[in-house]
């Protein structure tokens, strides 16, 4: 099996929310057909997606709003990064290099690179990077994916080699730097001047409003289609599609599932539906009342009706979870768990097995990617006829991020391939772990499979991962939502990705 995988899933990212209005808009060229997919200086392709006041242009410090992803994959480039596919690609390594039992890795950069500011981009601009990232005063969104690193044993071998010295064994080490917070910047790297060597380069940036980007013309790899790129905050989903449909943006990210028939029927739009990895899953506090009991966990997740969830809350635009991460862990083949179904009687006598026959829990939500209001107030319906009395609180985004990783029961997203999420989200000190969920033999296995450099073996301990994740886990991960995103009918570049998104690879769109 090819050590070029495609293991799935989940990020990701934490989508906080519009509190933003569209800010001016400039002008759109006119791109004659004959001239599809060639560099326009004309053009400036215009993003809405949502974001707040608190917009960042920083790819580590930053609380990972749509709007920051969008810019920040699209100015910053890193070490390697995810094909359509979900397999990893190299951007800007040239190779990665192990000793024989990978616990050194020596990384050899593209040649070529600059930065937006015509210096070389080196050794010396990796090396800050991950120090940068993985600094303790300033705590990082991908500090936990790189965790097995000590910066002091990273060293410079020449200009364009750097030798990373671990600890322990790490087999997935070039998968790893795909990852959207592991952006690489250059030394002296200042997010109010940012500079990176991404296919757009910084022009300005007003939170919460918009910000504007120009192609790199020494972009080390093909250049951007468009000249100029603007990415618009947009307070909701009926606003993108105003603002589409009026000829105010050429693509919307994320439209909300109940939307797409609006989308479909306008001939002068399209929407792009496809499979990703995001699962929205409802959390449980395993570290405190009534969840660390494993009984109570498990009646909770016999209590969902999947098929029931997916068709509501995600208006059939998904598929059914089995309370394990991961859409599907390619090239792993299916997870050999059977599916959980919905057992009402079998529920009700592991709660009164555990004293919690009649529990009645406040279950806390916000409106912040389709599906997660939406989820809550389907499984609480569902709840009832377990004896389970379930109060959906719907917050508001600011309430809700001040207190994420403390409530006790609620409802989340994540979108990243498989080891990544589980690092981020599975295991002691992640920083999305809601569930608090600390599993000794888990970790192990985790520890385990890292080490591992060939894929079979590492996808045995995998499934044994799963296994554990399946019985013992603190998420009730009920589905994996499509993606489904607009844009104005005529632009082409425009493909699915499992992992990613279409709108962090916008150096491939062009009007046709």
């Amino acid at each position: 099996m090819s050590d070029k995988r495609t293991i799935e899933y989940l990020t990701t990212t934490r989508r906080n929310f519009l509190l933003g209005t569209t800010g001016a808009v400039l002008s759109l060229g006119v791109l004659p057909g004959s001239l599809a997919f060639a560099a326009d200086d004309a053009v400036t392709l215009r993003v809405a997606a949502t974001g707040s006041n608190a917009d960042s242009l920083d790819p580590h410090r930053t609380q990972g709003q749509i709007t920051d992803i969008v810019r920040f994959m699209n100015i910053y480039d890193g070490l390697s990064e995810y094909n359509p596919d979900a397999s990893v690609g190299l951007s800007l390594a040239e190779s990665f290099t192990p000793n024989a039992d990978s616990t050194e890795w020596t990384l050899k950069l593209k040649a070529g690179i600059k930065t937006h500011d015509g210096k070389d981009f080196g050794a010396d601009d990796i090396i800050f990077s991950v120090k940068r990232i993985l600094d303790k005063e300033h705590p990082t969104k991908g500090s936990a994916l790189i965790s097995f690193i000590d910066p002091a044993n990273v060293t410079k071998v020449d200009a364009a080699t750097v030798l990373f010295k671990l600890k322990d064994p790490y087999g997935p080490f070039p998968d790893v730097w795909a990852n959207r917070y592991l952006r690489m910047v250059p030394v002296g790297f200042d997010p109010a001047k940012p500079v990176g060597t991404g296919a757009f380069k910084y022009v300005s940036f007003t939170p919460g409003r918009e910000s504007v980007f120009e192609r790199f013309d020494d972009y080390f790899r093909e250049k951007a289609k468009v000249k100029t790129l603007q990415i618009v905050n947009i307070s909701d989903a009926a606003a993108s599609i105003n603002a589409l449909r009026g000829g105010q943006v050429d693509m919307a990210y994320k439209i909300p599932f109940a939307e797409a028939r609006i989308i479909v029927a306008d001939q002068a739009m399209k929407l792009l539906n496809n499979p990703s990895a995001m699962a929205i899953p409802i959390y449980m506090r395993t570290d405190v009342e009534p969840f660390k009991d494993v009984r109570v966990r498990q009646a909770f997740r016999l209590i969902a009706n999947r098929e029931q969830m997916v068709k509501v809350a995600l208006a059939g635009y998904g598929a059914v979870g089995n309370d394990v991460q991961g859409r599907s862990i390619a090239p792993c083949g299916p997870t050999p768990i059977e599916q959980r179904k919905q057992d009402i009687a079998q529920a009700r006598k592991l709660l009164d097995e555990a004293g919690k026959a009649g529990l009645t829990i406040d279950l806390v939500t916000v409106n912040g990617t389709s599906g997660m209001v939406e989820c809550a107030q389907v499984f609480a319906e569902q709840a009832k006829a377990a004896g389970v009395t379930i109060n959906v609180k719907v917050t508001e985004e600011a309430a809700y991020l001040a207190n994420y990783g403390n409530w006790t029961f609620g409802v989340d997203f994540l979108s990243d391939a498989y080891l990544p999420v589980v690092a981020r989200s599975l295991l002691p000190g992640g920083t999305f772990n809601t569930s608090h969920w600390n599993d000794a033999d888990f970790n192990a296995l985790y520890k385990k499979a890292v080490s591992i450099s060939n894929v079979d073996q590492r996808c045995d301990v995998i499934h044994d991962m799963q296994k554990a994740e399946y019985e013992r886990g603190g998420n009730i991960i009920w589905g994996f939502a499509n993606t489904l995103n607009a844009y104005k009918a005529g632009l082409a570049g425009i493909e699915p990705y499992v992992v990613d998104s279409p709108f962090y690879h916008l150096r491939k769109v062009s009007f046709a």
